[in-house]
């Protein structure tokens, strides 16, 4: 038999006037014993006894969330404790069935409500996107994508493949697209900016009546292991929700095989699906962190997303230029860690002599940085003044700076530290 002791929260009471600890059986619970004993120096005390085979109607399973400072039963408290100790009436804690279930959760722990709050936050600026294709003018059927209202003045962003399927934005029904609200409004829409190396795309609805719009968050924040939603119209239906966690907060496009300008997206294993693209991809608290871009066909549980951080900064560019500005360099550009360096001088000890940077391993012939006088095995250190240790950091120094000479310091063979002075250009839009 095994003892459990439990005392009552209220006032307690003596159960006998005897001066001398006395044990008195009070009833029997199924196959348990309870007994109270009364010490006058202690306080009552009550036991109960139970079989080591009989399990208790608490006794929560492996594997399930195990909450150590929750009460059972209200006014008992779990475990050993005397009479005279009952529970101070400045305990703040809100029982369980009396939590706002319309707050995130604070305590670390998912809730029973904490994924339908989020996708009830983001649903209504959830839109369908619908774009007829046609062939020599027969229609030969429609695209089906998602997107988001990010602004109440009817901006809507989506993917670029979802309202061009990757032809010019003059070109696919000339850029109009029927936009289908949840609450059944439906509009058409113009798509005013879209860049296909990123595949983002702005489509712009006017509404006399007021729109609901989505919170913009930061995918900066996000980590692998993060819960997160995929909300959209995957296979034409509309207002569906999925649910997974971040697998990759940066996996590179080169990763996925994928040529062209270097890009980042989020790894998730969020079901996507044809229509999902173009849709939000959501954390807990309802803000939109990514745009679901792409899955694996050959994989389940792999979809992509581009993060809100990069779409904010595309969403700048159409604002101030009109399209995104790519300055262009034409270096080839490896990030170096400390294993990687020691290796590298292992097989060469006249590698340059540093701690960090970013290692050229290739000159495009005839660009700006060959110009400049860039040579392979140059180790990049300072960029315009300020010291490297990773490419984004090169990207966001130049921004979207074309023709504007910028000062670079790189390490050689030898312990040579050389200088160059190189002008970045716009890069081909096509390349």
């Amino acid at each position: 038999m095994g003892c459990f002791s439990f005392s009552f929260s209220g006032q307690s009471r003596a159960v006998s006037s005897s001066k001398r600890s006395s044990l008195i059986r009070i009833a029997t619970a199924t196959s348990g014993i309870v007994y109270a004993q009364s010490n006058p120096d202690s306080g009552p005390r009550i036991s109960l006894v139970i079989p080591e085979s009989l399990s208790l109607p608490w006794q929560i399973s492996q594997g399930l969330i195990h909450r150590p400072d929750l009460s059972f039963f209200g006014h008992f408290t779990a475990f050993t404790s005397r009479g005279s100790e009952a529970p101070a009436n400045n305990d703040k804690r809100v029982p369980v069935e009396a939590s706002d279930s319309s707050k995130p959760p604070t305590n670390g722990y998912l809730g029973r409500d904490t994924i339908a709050n989020a996708a009830a936050r983001i649903g209504p600026a959830v839109v369908n996107l619908s774009i007829p294709q046609s062939a020599y003018g027969i229609t030969t059927g429609k695209s089906i994508g998602s997107g988001t209202i990010i602004d109440p003045d009817g901006t809507i962003l989506t993917c670029a493949h979802v309202v061009l399927g990757f032809q010019s934005i003059h070109q696919s029904s000339k850029g109009r697209v029927d936009v289908t609200l949840q609450d059944g409004r439906t509009f058409e829409g113009v798509v005013v900016n879209a860049d296909l190396q990123s595949d983002i795309a702005l489509v712009k609805i006017k509404s006399k009546t007021p729109l609901p719009t989505a919170k913009i968050g930061f995918s900066s924040k996000l980590r692998p292991g993060d819960w997160v939603i995929a909300v959209g119209c995957p296979l034409s239906l509309q207002n569906t929700v999925t649910a997974g966690i971040v697998s990759c907060v940066d996996r590179k496009s080169s990763d996925l095989g994928l040529g062209g300008t270097r890009r980042e997206y989020l790894q998730t294993d969020c079901a996507v699906n044809a229509g999902n693209s173009g849709g939000p991809l959501v954390n807990l608290d309802g803000e939109v962190v990514g745009v679901n871009i792409m899955k694996v066909l050959s994989a389940d549980g792999l979809g992509f997303s581009v993060p809100i951080d990069s779409v904010s900064k595309i969403v700048e560019h159409f604002k101030k230029s009109g399209r995104v500005i790519r300055p262009w360099l034409g270096l080839k550009m490896v990030e170096l860690n400390k294993m990687i360096i020691a290796q590298l001088k292992e097989r060469d000890p006249m590698f340059p002599d540093v701690e960090k940077g970013i290692l050229v391993p290739a000159v495009i012939p005839g660009s700006p940085a060959d110009r400049a006088g860039f040579k392979p095995g140059d180790v990049v250190v300072r960029f315009d003044g300020k010291p490297v240790e990773t490419i984004k950091e090169i990207i966001e120094i130049i921004d979207d700076r074309v023709e504007k000479q910028m000062q670079v310091v790189v390490e050689r063979s030898n312990k040579e530290k050389v200088t160059l002075q190189v002008t970045p250009v716009e890069a081909d839009p096509d390349m």
